[in-house]
């Protein structure tokens, strides 16, 4: 049986050089009424205003210290964002110096690591292996180029405090992806400056309990073993922060699932099914 408990939702920030009134508001994404975002980043605080989340076009981004390094993230070999990959990061180490981190599987399509033009821009990286290499200390702001997806994909490598995110729209689906890339060094500039606006969005804790027959007090790598004292039983414990929602299912199993619904320890109600599927509020791929 697996029990799946959500927990409890932080947030996840987007930042904006502009508010129109009129048009779809151009922001980053960063996570909680915490309002820090990564190492250096954080909430431009009003003397005004109560604590509460403020309203988007009030949210500015600060910086404690001058960001000095970001991470790109793009769509694995996709053809069509080569050149804008390429145009980006010489800007980046060649024109912002700053320190440029990618992971170690962009490095390897063949289109980046043949090409000897590009080469001395690709010796300036650091290199990173997701599940692998721990840098959420290290990057003070992210660039996603591509979709909905890639931006997913960001807030999936960062379990706790998030970097601001620039999400710019080079993929097929662009709820969350504001930034238009014909921009992107006036965008970027202006972000570096501090002169962007924050959007916080939702993310969900999720934690995960699942019946383990392995032996007690054994530790794996994405969770630790439970044991109940009252039956023995052991169970495997796994935390994740997500960004748009949760879904449980039965797997390749052939038979339905028992789901149990608690709200703060209470049961709910139990169904059977397929399994589970909880939205956060500011899921707009889902309208």
């Amino acid at each position: 049986m697996l029990k799946w408990t959500p927990t409890k939702a932080s947030w996840w920030s987007l930042l904006s050089p502009l508010f129109y009134p009129h048009r779809r508001t151009q922001s980053l994404h960063g996570p909680s009424p915490v309002t820090t975002f990564g190492p250096k980043a954080c909430m431009l605080q009003n003397p005004h205003a109560v604590m509460h989340i403020q309203d988007p076009a009030s949210q500015r981004l600060t910086w404690n210290k001058p960001p000095k390094s970001v991470l790109v993230i793009k769509k694995i070999r996709d053809a069509s964002l080569l050149q804008p990959f390429k145009e980006l990061c010489m800007f980046l180490t060649e024109v912002k110096n700053l320190i440029v981190y990618v992971e170690k599987k962009v490095l390897d399509d063949p289109a980046i690591s043949d090409d000897e033009t590009f080469a001395t821009i690709t010796k300036k990286f650091c290199t990173f292996r997701e599940d692998l290499d721990d840098i959420s200390n290290r990057v003070d702001f992210i660039i996603c180029l591509g979709g909905d997806g890639t931006l997913l994909y960001a807030s999936s490598l960062f379990q706790e405090s998030v970097p601001p995110v620039v999400a710019f729209h080079l993929g097929s689906l662009g709820f969350l992806t504001p930034f238009k890339f014909d921009t992107y060094q006036s965008q970027v500039s202006q972000i570096i400056e501090g002169n962007a606006a924050i959007v916080l969005r939702m993310r969900l804790q999720v934690q995960v309990l699942k019946e383990n027959w392995e032996k007690n007090g054994m530790v794996d790598e994405k969770g630790m073993i439970l044991t109940s004292k009252d039956t023995g039983r052991s169970h495997k414990a796994m935390q994740y922060q997500v960004l748009n929602e949760v879904v449980v299912d039965r797997g390749p199993s052939s038979y339905l699932s028992n789901v149990d619904l608690f709200l703060d320890g209470h049961l709910i109600t139990t169904v059977q099914g397929d399994g589970g599927w909880t939205d956060q509020p500011l899921n707009k791929s889902r309208l």
